[in-house]
């Protein structure tokens, strides 16, 4: 199979599955370079990478044969896990930064981002050693091996045009189902794992519109519009729940800034809920 080769509406959704698999390849060998390179964003590019590639094996499970889908989806999982402590502290001073202003005491906040700050040198280190190693070398030779020849079942010769609205119907009806449970005082985490899967549904979309279109494309970006707003909100808890960490090392002046800024974040969550949930319900 030719992983190469853009598919149709008449042709088998396996080949599908080795351009999947070809292409999260390419961008992930991409970010690794972007690391060797040093260059900005390149460890946040390798957990895109890795989840893009995750949520596509994920799309088509019902087509694979074998255990390599969930070996291959556990090692990226590990990848991106590795890659997961930098970007968010990376995410979380930059914000903390944007939020704090005068009424702060200046010399606590520049101690908090000097505590966050470091601490994102150290994970990026961590995490660059992890991607730069041999066991991502290995997941890329995997990966190459794979696409050329992925182990399929009888279901992946379906027509494209056939198996594909299913699936992505699929991935909105599982969003839609947990989006209709939230309320404004809803957990965090219910949050969080409705962004997941908004996330799921706009990668099924842009995988899917290499054959269906206009259609897919619209649903990607109505995905997108969602993503981005629950991912703001996600960023302030997170924001949030490390500012609280540090209070324990704190003294009582610094633990007195730390709480103004927690309170801070937590109270940019209500605004987000309101415009998901009224753009979400009028959608």
């Amino acid at each position: 199979m030719d992983a190469s080769v853009r598919p149709l509406a008449d042709d088998p959704v396996g080949l599908l599955v080795g351009n999947a698999v070809a292409k999260g390849a390419r961008r992930l060998q991409k970010a690794v370079r972007m690391v060797e390179k040093g260059e900005d964003d390149a460890i946040h590019q390798v957990r895109v990478s890795c989840r893009r590639l995750r949520s596509d094996l994920k799309l088509f499970k019902k087509m694979l044969a074998g255990e390599w889908a969930g070996a291959l989806r556990a090692d990226l999982a590990a990848l991106a896990q590795a890659c997961g402590e930098a970007r968010d502290l990376e995410v979380i001073a930059a914000l903390v930064k944007e939020t704090a202003h005068g009424e702060d005491d200046a010399e606590h906040v520049e101690y908090i981002l000097s505590t966050l700050t470091a601490g994102l040198e150290q994970a990026a280190a961590r995490s660059a050693e992890v991607v730069l190693g041999e066991g991502t070398a290995t997941l890329l030779r995997t990966l190459e091996t794979t696409a050329a020849a992925p182990e399929l079942s009888p279901k992946a010769e379906t027509p494209c045009g056939e198996a594909l609205p299913q699936l992505l119907d699929g991935a909105v009806r599982l969003f839609a189902r947990e989006a209709d449970k939230l309320e404004p005082w809803t957990q965090d985490d219910d949050w969080h794992e409705v962004r997941l899967l908004a996330k799921r549904v706009r990668y099924a979309a842009n995988t899917c519109a290499t054959v269906l279109g206009d259609e897919a494309k619209a649903t990607a970006v109505q995905a997108a519009r969602y993503q981005e707003l629950l991912g703001q909100h996600q960023d302030h808890c997170a924001a949030a729940d490390a500012l609280t960490a540090l209070v324990t090392d704190a003294g009582p002046e610094r633990a007195f800034t730390l709480g103004r800024l927690v309170e801070r974040h937590r109270a940019a969550r209500k605004p987000l809920r309101a415009e998901f949930l009224s753009l979400y319900h009028r959608s």
